[in-house]
């Protein structure tokens, strides 16, 4: 039987720079397309052009500043971003530019269908779709996975993709018809869709100059790092770990720095610290634990990977869910405080009958990553 080609599909995804999820899953979903019909084009964009200097300063700077150094101003904005008289706000601000970008978007690329990646844009998407009158399909991924701003569901009368039963949920009841909104895979990169083999984890850990013969525990936060990581660090110091520690700082070079000379200063520890690094996965892979924060795309790819995880801090609101998925699922622990954390590795590392236990419940949950079940979805619209 011949496959039907897609050719005269044109995609726009279309994305904001709030965190990594969103333009991380956009790539994630490009990708899944190219392979299932490569005749079909896709084109991401940023939601915002370089003047839209407004929506920059508060969807995209605000935000990371928020998130990652003024922790107790986040609850302020995400409380703020829960009332439909700020969504109306922020959309008045946005909206002419916004609008003026999409529609020069559809228009040039001929496009007959957008992914929407980001709550802000998909309104006035909509309203860009509807002014150049032509039939084009619009499609809003929520890329969080749980928990997550109502603000997503701001237009009930859009076609919803999310990824929990939890916030299927959780939409309909913020007003969105049941039709109109159906659960599928996260999307998730396909470096993280498979657990490896013990032979396989060894064979890493020798490729990237870790000890065969230790437990290994990856200490990763995102682009900052990960908080706490001197105070956790310090603890192994301390009680002398005799585990393996890898840490990714990100663009934290002052964090990077002092755990160079930390590691310098204590060569007993057996301390790996890295900055930027392309080879995250290979790093999961080859753990025996991770300690991490709760990002969406950070938690399912460890889940995934079926590595049990102690989640140290969660983006209020937004990442409760995920820290809650894998607690209430018993795939890892939620533990704030650096000298608990320490405590806890060490109880699952003290014997080889408890780090199986710990294992073997990573290894109970499961979830979907058959990410062609979403490009199916779309090309069939």
């Amino acid at each position: 039987m011949q496959k039907k080609s897609y050719s005269d599909r044109r995609f726009l995804f279309v994305y904001l720079n709030t965190g990594n999820g969103h333009i991380a899953q956009a790539r994630v979903l490009k990708e899944a397309i190219a392979e299932y019909a490569p005749e079909v084009h896709v084109e991401l964009q940023s939601g915002f052009t370089q003047k839209q200097h407004i929506g920059h300063r508060i969807l995209e700077t605000t935000y990371g500043i928020a998130c990652n150094y003024l922790h107790g101003a986040w609850p302020i904005i995400y409380g703020l971003g829960e009332y439909p008289f700020f969504q109306k706000m922020v959309r008045f601000h946005m909206k002419v530019q916004t609008i003026s970008h999409f529609k020069k978007l559809l228009r040039e690329h001929n496009i007959t269908d957008v992914v929407s990646f980001h709550f802000a844009l998909s309104p006035s998407m909509k309203d860009a779709i509807r002014s150049v009158n032509k039939k084009i399909n619009l499609t809003v991924i929520v890329t969080d996975p749980f928990t997550g701003p109502e603000a997503w569901f701001y237009n009930r009368k859009l076609d919803y993709i999310v990824s929990s039963e939890d916030f299927r949920r959780f939409g309909i009841q913020a007003g969105v018809r049941e039709k109109d909104i159906r659960v599928m895979p996260f999307l998730l990169n396909k470096k993280y869709r498979a657990p490896v083999s013990k032979d396989e984890m060894l064979s890493l850990r020798q490729q990237y100059g870790f000890p065969q013969d230790k437990r290994l525990v990856l200490l990763a936060g995102g682009g900052e790092g990960l908080p706490g990581t001197l105070k956790i660090i310090n603890q192994c110091i301390i009680h002398k770990a005799d585990f393996s520690i890898a840490v990714v700082c990100g663009r934290n070079k002052a964090l990077q720095k002092s755990l160079k000379l930390l590691a310098k200063a204590n060569s007993r520890l057996d301390l790996h610290v890295f900055g930027f690094v392309d080879f995250m996965d290979s790093l999961i892979k080859m753990s025996d634990l991770v300690v991490s924060k709760a990002g969406a795309s950070t938690v399912m790819e460890i889940v995934s990977l079926r590595k049990p995880v102690i989640i140290n801090t969660y983006i209020h609101g937004q990442e409760l869910g995920n820290m809650r998925f894998v607690v209430q699922n018993g795939a890892g622990f939620f533990i704030r405080h650096s000298a608990d954390i320490f405590r806890k590795i060490n109880q699952i590392f003290s014997s080889e009958k408890s780090y199986q236990a710990c294992l073997s419940r990573a290894q109970g949950l499961s979830i979907d990553t058959d990410v062609s079940k979403i490009v199916k979805y779309l090309l069939e619209k």
